[in-house]
């Protein structure tokens, strides 16, 4: 009798009450306020240094997880910690530097009852219980990615809805604003495209196999969608988008049910299966696959071209992946779908093949990289097309997440935070010409994450 109250007083809840989650105590209330701050960077330049960073009137803005890197050992532990942003206000010269934490619901429900401890089993009940909105995501951390649209930032992450932020340029703070519920929407794609008017984004269902492609409106409306079957676990972290093309590619992932109660995402790579190349027409809503003898995953594409009788592909591709390790190494490589005979080509250049490089950039003709060694991003690489242009090398030093580029006076900079890896406290903000390949360094000297994606939010946008 008594499961039977209270599975309806859980019923009740979910219909008349679903803003209120269950309060289950887990222990002391977590505590992050005093982890946040602002503060000046005081610095001294030369006066050609000087007026660059005048002209940066802005925000850089790195999103990424709260975790520590030298407790990760699998790639799905990077995306459990809580979303956490590094940043720094460009105001004609003057540099207030941030760090601030996303406030999802998951986040705020472990201020009031506790850090929720990390168990298979919780997770399974946090899974089930919060499609009934009767407890929060356990994985709604939104770390990944920062999407700026219609003068309105949101913090994203692919298990999950876009969290608003207000980054306020005359306060030099950010504030979490609220979660952005949308129709039809349970998860939408951390590297969702804006293109002034609209967003394009994905939704995958990996319990049917299913990706659902959405156009939204500046309201977050539907415009159009479409489903397209996958043949494997729809686990897609990017997607390409053309004027009139969806690019998106169906890998043959798999459970591992070896390790399937031991671990918290067993899926991994299957070698032995193709993979395939799913292609959406935008207008006719058909789509056309290219199927590929050779297995494969990619995390980020880094450009697409396309004319009447081939398709190009550019991205770093995973030829061995365990979401339960973290050895993993990408080969930047391009990808030629012949459209009429749809057989499909990889070209490799022998010079990349010696090169673990991601987090694609693109600025004019060319794209960068960031470099991997032994874990440690210590370094760029840049490309034009699949010519190795620049090799640029950061000795003893780990680059926390991925850069932004701003162009200034006909020239790109690119912006970015390293520290030593010595000293994790030992830490800079650098701001690099990308055609002198000339430098600025000035000091934080604050602990920095790893992150992820980063952001360049010019004041007047």
């Amino acid at each position: 009798m008594t499961i039977y109250f209270f599975l309806f007083i859980l019923l009740i809840k979910t219909i008349f009450i679903n803003t209120l989650f269950v309060k289950i105590p887990f222990g002391p209330r977590f505590k992050i306020k005093d982890r946040e701050f602002t503060k000046k960077l005081e610095y001294k330049l030369i006066e050609s240094e000087q007026n660059i960073l005048k002209k940066l009137d802005g925000f850089y803005g790195m999103i990424g997880p709260d975790i520590d890197i030298k407790t990760v050992s699998t790639i799905f532990d990077l995306f459990t910690g809580d979303g956490l942003i590094h940043g720094v206000f460009f105001d004609n010269g003057e540099l207030t530097f941030i760090k601030y934490f996303i406030r999802t619901d998951k986040l705020r429900y472990e201020q009031k009852n506790g850090k929720i401890p990390k168990n298979n089993i919780l997770k399974i009940l946090f899974e089930v219980l919060s499609s009934m909105k009767l407890l929060p995501k356990l994985l709604g951390v939104s770390n990944t990615a920062l999407m700026h649209f219609d003068n309105n930032t949101y913090s994203l992450y692919e298990r999950d809805l876009p969290y608003k932020l207000d980054i306020n340029f005359k306060t030099k703070n950010i504030k979490t604003i609220e979660k952005k519920l949308i129709k039809h929407i349970q998860q939408f794609s951390a590297h969702s495209k804006t293109n002034g008017s609209t967003i394009e984004t994905i939704d995958c269902d990996i319990f049917r196999n299913e990706v659902r492609y959405f156009e939204l409106d500046k309201n977050f409306e539907t415009i159009k969608t479409h489903t397209i079957k996958t043949k494997y676990i729809p686990i897609i972290h990017d997607f390409w988008s053309s004027q009139n093309k969806i690019i998106f590619i169906d890998s043959p992932l798999i459970i591992d049910f070896n390790n399937f109660l031991n671990t918290p995402m067993s899926v991994k790579l299957d070698e032995t299966k193709e993979t395939i190349i799913n292609v959406l027409d935008k207008t006719t809503m058909k789509i056309e696959r290219y199927h590929l003898n050779e297995s494969f995953y990619v995390f980020h594409f880094a450009n697409s071209k396309e004319n009447d009788t081939h398709i190009d592909i550019y991205a770093s591709l995973y030829e061995k992946i365990d979401f339960n390790e973290l050895n993993i190494t990408g080969k930047y490589r391009k990808i030629t779908i012949n459209k009429r005979t749809k057989l499909v080509t990889i070209e490799k250049n022998p010079e990349l093949e010696e090169l673990n490089i991601e987090f694609p950039i693109s600025y004019g003709n060319r794209t960068i990289f960031k470099s991997i060694e032994n874990r440690v991003n210590n370094g760029f690489v840049i490309c034009e097309g699949m010519e190795l242009i620049k090799r640029i090398e950061l000795v003893d030093k780990f680059i926390c997440g991925e850069p932004a580029i701003k162009k200034v006076d006909d020239t790109y900079y690119l912006i970015a935070f390293y520290y030593s890896i010595y000293n994790n406290k030992d830490t800079r903000l650098f701001i690099m010409n990308l055609d002198a390949y000339t430098f600025i360094d000035i000091h934080i000297k604050e602990e920095i994450g790893l992150g992820f994606h980063s952001i360049f939010i010019p004041t007047k946008c």
